[in-house]
């Protein structure tokens, strides 16, 4: 039979093995594919992008081209429309990888606990393991939007079309991510409304979904305004130890986009 290698994290019901039924065999194919149409498509979008900005520079001189951008000038906090939509992309960036520590169960990232080889979680030599279970309870992030890794793309995508000089091709690509992301997330939503569960995931049709979704919101904190969630909750459970790590690597990916692509 085929396996995946003994450190990587299996799904509680397929395990590590490849293709060893139905159900695991479907989750794996469409990971598979889904990633593969992804690079591809994506893929293709930003070389298309990068070759529109190329043909530009071409065209127009540089004082037309300017996109009025200056990363030196966010840094010495000149221009605070520029800065504040800086911010706003490096905040989502963030979000997106705090989310990573606290996952969504409409998402495909896996969920991990802490426990030794009896199953007990009062171990001094503790084991990591998997289960997908854990992004069923409502927590931290979920609370303020049941899709914590995709949805912040689009603060991101508007921020960064905005900042990279608003011309058509920046719309086109960056705004395209944020419709992209938008329709994806919908998507996901539903899936669960029709009862068909979370693709790609171990979740099926089952009351444990509904109630997370019930739960939880489509917009950011619209499930706090509603008085589904509460704002102490939030704040309580919000992972600020994972936000905090993930801060300065948000700061550095949006710095090097920027300056790659300006």
């Amino acid at each position: 039979d085929w396996k995946l290698p003994d450190f990587w994290p299996g799904d509680a019901i397929g395990g590590t093995a490849i293709l060893p039924d139905t159900d695991t065999a479907g989750r794996q194919l469409y990971r598979i594919g889904y990633t593969t149409l992804s690079f591809f498509t994506l893929g293709n979008a930003l070389l298309y992008y990068l070759q529109s900005t190329s043909d530009a520079s071409q065209l127009l001189s540089a004082e037309t081209l300017s996109t009025g951008f200056s990363f030196q000038e966010i840094l010495d906090g000149g221009d605070p429309y520029t800065t504040f939509l800086f911010a706003t992309a490096v905040v989502a960036n963030t979000a997106s990888l705090a989310s990573l520590t606290n996952a969504s169960p409409l998402g495909l990232m896996p969920e991990f606990t802490t426990t030794n080889t009896d199953g007990s979680s009062s171990s001094p030599l503790p084991v990591v393991g998997r289960d997908d279970n854990l992004k069923l309870n409502v927590k931290g992030l979920t609370r303020i939007t049941r899709h914590p890794l995709i949805l912040p793309v689009v603060p991101w995508g508007v921020a960064n079309a905005m900042l990279l000089g608003g011309r058509p091709a920046d719309w086109l690509f960056f705004g395209g991510l944020a419709v992209y992301a938008t329709l994806g997330c919908a998507a996901q939503d539903m899936r669960v409304i029709r009862e068909e569960g979370s693709v790609g995931t171990v979740f099926r049709p089952g009351q444990e979904l509904q109630m997370f979704f019930k739960s939880t919101s489509f917009v950011p904190f619209a499930g706090v305004l509603s008085g589904k969630q509460s704002m102490k909750d939030v704040v309580r459970e919000f992972p600020f130890l994972a936000f905090c790590a993930a801060a300065p690597v948000g700061f550095a990916i949006e710095r090097i986009t920027l300056e790659w692509l300006n």
